[in-house]
């Protein structure tokens, strides 16, 4: 049958009815028969041809029409095809009866050829017109569905950009702030954690490492992992150094200035010719993924260090660094190169200072005033942590003290060295003059009027004093002349009348000397270190600054690993 075709099913037992409506249908090309006789075949086969419109006999043999009728809206398939009932009765209620049992029109046979075929049309139409409604729902259904889903998308597109643009605001906003942030810190090791901590920041990285150059050396002291950190016997204080060679990733981009950003650095692919040095990794028991290796380069280009990260959202996330996470450390490291130029110069000059006093003075090494500046950040952060302050007020002030405490006994540069290298005890005019030192160094921070310099004065003059008040030098004009020295000063400033910076200092330079090995002694033990810090307390040091020092042990032993002991 054409798809255009009326499909009609006369259901009825009287095969002169059937032959009668068959010749009235058969001369309409748009009019397709089939009938059945068979009451009992009849929902089977009207189920198999799915007619646009059933004629529905309303008194059979063995069945009422009204039943079938009723049959055929509980049956799918059949459910919405039209019926015609067809009978002989013309009274009210049996239309009635019909037309509420689900009919949807009612003739007395034998209808008119005009009217019939007009029925059958109306209700094929009807059915048509019905189908499509429903057809159309369910387009305007699924239509609804699908703008729901695409609003869902848009939404989660939106809220992805949003998240995005407000990331990328805090990234900018971030490096914004970060250039002079970077230029006020004057501690070389504090910019280069700073710095790395913001670098990682930027791009979610779990792990981070700095390396700076020392001729053919890469030398890395600075190391972050948030996996790791609070692993039992973890420390990432102590010093790596690695050839400055081509073929390892560090030493590549710190030779040629070449970035790397590198999905899996145990998977290299060969052509970028450089390896990933597991040697930390395996030590530390973590596994490097993503690698993001950046130089650190000046103004000039010289390349000064490299900056690497690792890990994105974490050991096991399985993400990679992106294009736009390169150019935002890039941003960041182009910050950092400037600042450690500037800090670098800084530290040269000081170490300038403490190597002339170390010539003078073979116990003031380098190491050993890095020690004290790094205890002395310990207890200072402890000390500011007590009193609740918050992390950007104390942190200048954390700053000038470590570059303050690295200076701590630079005045040693006038004190005569038949004096400072005298084997033996020294007696009161020469221990007197011993103490000049103090005077001396805080002279050399006399006329500035700059923070650090108040604190480095404070520090160099007030370190030698005890909190029971025997030390020295006491409250002294550092300008007057203080004539010739003849016999020690043997009271000082007591309490809290000795500078909070000078308390630090000095415990911090005490406890390195007892816990170092020098020329006349060896390093003394932990628990040694400890009683006497204990029997001091009140005493020689700051009871305070000893119950900080006995609680933060396990950070003090690591600035001595990091800085040797």
């Amino acid at each position: 049958m054409h798809a255009d075709k009326i499909r009609v099913l006369l259901v009825d037992d009287q095969p002169i009815v059937v032959e009668g409506i068959r010749r009235m249908l058969a001369e309409h090309d748009d009019i397709a028969f089939d009938s059945v006789t068979d009451s009992s075949v009849v929902v089977e086969i009207a189920r198999s041809l799915r007619p646009d419109v059933i004629l529905q006999d309303l008194v059979m043999p063995g069945v009422d029409g009204l039943d079938l009728l009723a049959t055929y809206r509980r049956t799918a398939g059949l459910a919405e095809i039209p019926v015609i009932m067809l009978s002989s009765r013309e009274e009210g209620a049996t239309k009635a009866e019909a037309f509420s049992r689900g009919a949807d029109d009612y003739l007395v046979k034998m209808p008119e050829s005009v009217e019939l075929l007009a029925r059958i049309r109306m209700q094929a139409e009807r059915r048509r017109i019905a189908a499509e409604q429903r057809m159309a729902k369910r387009r305007l259904e699924e239509s609804h569905k699908e703008i729901a889903h695409l609003n869902a998308r848009l939404e989660a597109d939106n809220q992805g950009l949003e998240s995005s643009l407000q990331r990328d605001r805090k990234r900018l906003d971030a490096i914004t702030g970060l250039g002079p942030e970077l230029n006020r810190i004057k501690d070389f090791d504090r910019l280069i954690d700073r710095i790395l901590t913001e670098a990682r920041r930027t791009c979610d990285a779990e792990a981070g490492a700095v390396f700076t150059i020392d001729d053919d050396t890469l030398q890395c002291r600075h190391i972050q992992n948030e996996a790791l950190a609070g692993r039992a016997g973890q420390v990432f204080t102590q010093l790596i150094e690695r050839p400055r060679t081509l073929g390892t990733v560090a030493g590549t981009t710190a030779l040629t200035g070449k970035a790397f950003r590198i999905d899996d650095a145990y998977d290299i692919p060969p052509e970028l010719g450089v390896e990933f040095d597991r040697g930390r990794d395996h030590d530390a028991g973590y596994r490097t993924r993503a690698l993001l290796s950046l130089p650190l380069a000046n103004i000039d280009g010289e390349i000064r260090g490299v900056l690497q990260l690792a890990n994105p959202g974490g050991e096991s996330s399985g993400r990679t660094f992106t294009a736009e996470d390169q150019r935002v450390v890039e941003h960041v490291a182009a910050l950092a190169a400037v600042a450690i130029e500037r800090t670098t110069m800084t530290k040269a000059l000081v170490m300038r200072m403490i190597a002339m006093a170390e010539v003078r003075d073979p116990t003031e090494t380098g190491a050993h005033v890095q020690r004290v500046s790094g205890y002395s950040k310990v207890l200072y952060e402890a000390w500011a942590s007590r009193r609740g302050m918050a992390e950007a007020d104390y942190e200048a002030s954390l700053d000038r003290l470590a570059t303050a405490a690295l200076l701590h006994d630079v005045g040693k540069v006038g004190i005569p060295d038949a004096i400072l290298k005298k084997p033996g005890r020294l007696d009161d005019r020469e221990y007197a003059v011993m103490q000049r030192h103090t005077v001396i160094g805080a002279r050399l921070f006399q006329g500035m009027r700059t923070d650090f310099d108040d604190i480095a004065r404070d520090v160099a003059l007030h370190h030698h004093e005890r909190w029971d008040g025997a030390g020295y030098p006491g409250p002294i004009e550092i300008d007057a002349d203080l004539g010739e020295a003849v016999e020690p000063v043997r009271r000082g400033l007591a309490g809290e009348e000795i500078p909070i910076f000078a308390r630090i200092v000095g415990l911090a330079d005490v406890f390195d000397a007892l816990s170092s090995r020098r020329a006349y002694k060896e390093a003394w033990s932990e628990d040694q270190v400890t009683e006497t810090l204990r029997a001091e307390s009140g005493g020689h040091f700051d009871p305070e600054l000893v119950e900080i020092a006995l609680a933060n042990l396990d950070r003090l032993r690591a600035v001595r690993d990091r800085w040797g002991g």
